[in-house]
């Protein structure tokens, strides 16, 4: 065990007795925890006091002091130089079992040795007793230890939930997950646990934590009734009646899928990460023109698009040659983007193809991102353009559709939890 001790020169009028008292309070430590090493943090003026010190260790308790070496904090009044001293060192040796003694030395020293002993997990000690005079008499030593795991446990759960505000849920969980003295941490944890799965597109993960999550805000049980839905949405697309009736189904999953990479994507960019939120801005513009052909009873995520039911709902029967050519031997047709806006064009939804000429450019950008074909980086203002845009045309595409868009995004958006410490 290491032992850090702050060294002062003594308390009274009487210096001898001042040294005396210090030596005595001083080796009784060294006595009770038989450190391996000692590190003794002292002044220019108290740093003669070690020889004292380690001779008391001998003469008072019978006991051969330990290995130790001397740190001079050049001005033991300035806290700052005190704590940089103590830090340093103590970080050193963070790896051994640590106790740091703060029963002597100025009032700088001793908070800056508390201070430590909570920023590194160290249990902080101190000489007390019986006192008079506000000294402690000899004979009646004893050692109080504190431990501050609990105001440490408490800084980290503050610092996991503003990781949380700022949508790093992973590292949220990281700082929960080590906590032991915090109450409400398995309540936290659950939350932060469905917010981080959501995050990553695990509906299902998602919801199996927030379903019995507490309602800390009003957010968390809109989030529950939105995730609710979609999951909702999912059996009865698996299991309905007709093709109609579960294409209907589809269409309005794909819609919630829709608007939380909406929600997705912003919070990308409230982060700074452009590349990312013009990936899933460029899935939504994808997956928009997905719902709008479900229109026509036309899967083409969880299905296929089959030339022959195609032939029959083309308004233009001279378009029919032109899908014709792209079906393979087995009467599939596979088409990129663009082609599926033209399609919509070509069933009869004016604008469809107006709609993928006004993203082109945005969707030129993604494609020429570092992240997808290209070198190029992806800037803030090129994102939040990109959102807007994107966010105007799905809400002007969807305006027939008995679906309110813009409520959709509040119950899906993440709360934000309160936080004293900010």
């Amino acid at each position: 065990m290491y032992l850090l001790m702050t060294v002062g020169t003594g308390i009274g009028s009487d210096t001898v007795d001042a040294i005396e008292r210090l030596v005595r309070s001083c080796s009784y430590v060294i006595h009770f925890y038989r450190p391996e090493h000692v590190i003794y943090f002292c002044s220019p003026e108290s740093k003669e006091l070690v020889s004292n010190i380690k001779e008391g260790c001998k003469r008072l308790w019978g006991q051969e002091p330990p290995e130790s070496e001397t740190c001079i904090i050049g001005d033991p009044n300035d806290f700052s130089q005190c704590f940089e001293v103590i830090y340093g060192v103590c970080v050193l040796f963070q790896e051994f079992e640590i106790v740091i003694d703060a029963s002597s030395g100025t009032r700088s020293m001793t908070m800056a040795a508390s201070i430590v002993s909570f920023l590194t997990r160290s249990p902080v000690a101190h000489v007390t007793g019986e006192k008079k005079g506000g000294l402690v008499i000899p004979g009646t030593e004893k050692m109080k230890e504190m431990t501050l795991f609990a105001a440490y446990d408490r800084l980290r759960f503050h610092q996991a939930v503003d990781q949380f505000n700022n949508n790093h849920f992973g590292s949220s969980l990281e700082l929960l997950s080590g906590l032991s003295t915090i109450p409400e941490r398995d309540l936290y944890y659950s939350l932060f646990h469905g917010y981080y799965s959501w995050d990553k597109l695990n509906y299902a993960e998602a919801f199996r934590y927030l379903q019995h999550a507490d309602d800390l805000t009003e957010g968390v049980a809109r989030n529950r009734e939105f995730l609710h839905k979609l999951l909702d949405l999912e059996v009865k697309g698996e299991n309905g009646f007709s093709k109609k009736e579960r294409c209907r189904y589809k269409q309005e999953k794909y819609l919630y899928v829709l608007v939380d990479l909406l929600n997705n994507a912003k919070r990308r960019i409230e982060g700074e990460r452009y590349d990312d939120a013009f990936a899933r801005l460029y899935r939504v513009v994808e997956l928009l023109s997905q719902v709008l052909l479900l229109r026509w009873n036309i899967d083409d995520i969880e299905g296929k698009i089959h030339f022959t039911e195609l032939r029959k709902i083309l308004r233009n029967k001279k378009d029919v040659s032109l899908y014709a050519r792209r079906a393979d031997r087995k009467g599939v047709i596979r088409i990129g983007l663009r082609s599926k806006f033209m399609l919509l064009e070509d069933l009869g939804m004016q604008g469809a193809g107006e709609y993928y000429l006004h993203l082109e450019p945005f969707l030129r950008i993604r494609n020429e991102s570092i992240l997808a074909h290209g070198l190029s980086p992806v800037h803030g203002d090129e994102a939040r353009e990109m959102w807007g845009e994107v966010f105007t045309i799905t809400r002007r595409a969807c305006t027939d559709m008995p679906f309110d868009l813009e409520n959709l995004l509040v119950q899906s958006a993440y709360p934000h939890l309160e936080n004293p410490i900010n």
